[in-house]
């Protein structure tokens, strides 16, 4: 029995690794959209927990046979399916209770605007209008978005935010130096999910006042990755006009 099993357990191993491969490197080199790649992420990680259950199954029915390459074999696709399949379950789990919400400022009562991003992104991506029903919830689960205010001249920091940016490798789309608005397009790691963002640099009370904006184009939720992508940037921003840093920014309740 097990030599017709082991090749149906390798087959099925080596499609479940193809297509989490595939899922992430076609939306890298953009084959595909990243929605797809994520949708082909999930459907591997279901497939595996089945390939998990088949493999603990083929350990009981060929248990008789006294193979130890064949235990061993179907031991090795129970764990690499089971950690695999575990690994992405918790990732989801530890971001489950985050908010549907996929822009995030650090002024939520007049939002810096996009200027040239409503040109670039399609139609039936997410609308860049501000929804301020968002605001107490954005509150509530990312506390520390906070503006950064400096004592430098704005030209000091319009340069800072500028180096910062392309240290980042954002893509940027548009600056303007007078007006103090910098737009650019940042990536997710893993699948290159498009995020725009918009910095804006103002003189607030003889200080100079950073705000900036993170929006997600595509999906309802961002498992707090504009948040995180915000408090970052301004910390490493505090840091390099000589600020103390800001605290990392707080997923969950």
């Amino acid at each position: 029995m097990s030599r017709y099993i082991s090749p149906v357990l390798y087959i099925l191993l080596m499609l479940v690794g193809c297509v989490a491969f595939i899922s992430i490197a076609g939306v890298r080199v953009g084959i595909f959209e990243p929605i797809t790649g994520f949708s082909m992420l999930r459907t591997s990680v279901f497939a595996s927990l089945v390939l998990s259950l088949l493999a603990a199954a083929s350990l009981g029915i060929c248990r008789k046979e006294k193979n130890v390459g064949v235990q061993r074999f179907f031991f090795l696709v129970l764990i690499v399916s089971l950690l695999y399949s575990i690994m992405w379950i918790v990732f989801y789990c530890q971001r489950a209770e985050l908010p549907d919400i996929n822009d995030i400022t650090t002024d939520t009562q007049t939002p810096p605007s996009f200027l040239n991003v409503n040109f670039i992104r399609k139609s039936k991506e997410n609308d860049l209008s501000y929804n301020t029903e968002w605001a107490p919830i954005q509150q509530k689960y990312y506390p520390n978005v906070q503006p950064l205010f400096s004592g430098k001249d704005q030209a000091t920091v319009f340069a800072a935010v500028t180096d910062l940016v392309e240290e980042r490798d954002w893509d940027v789309i548009a600056t303007y130096s007078g007006a103090g608005i910098i737009e650019a397009t940042a990536r997710t790691p893993i699948f290159g999910f498009r995020d725009d963002v918009v910095i804006r640099i103002t003189e607030v009370d003889n200080k100079i006042r950073i705000d900036m904006r993170s929006c997600s184009r595509v999906g309802t939720g961002d498992y707090g990755v504009n948040a995180q992508r915000i408090v970052s940037f301004m910390n490493d921003l505090s840091v390099s006009l000589n600020h103390s840093p800001i605290p990392n920014v707080y997923f969950g309740r």
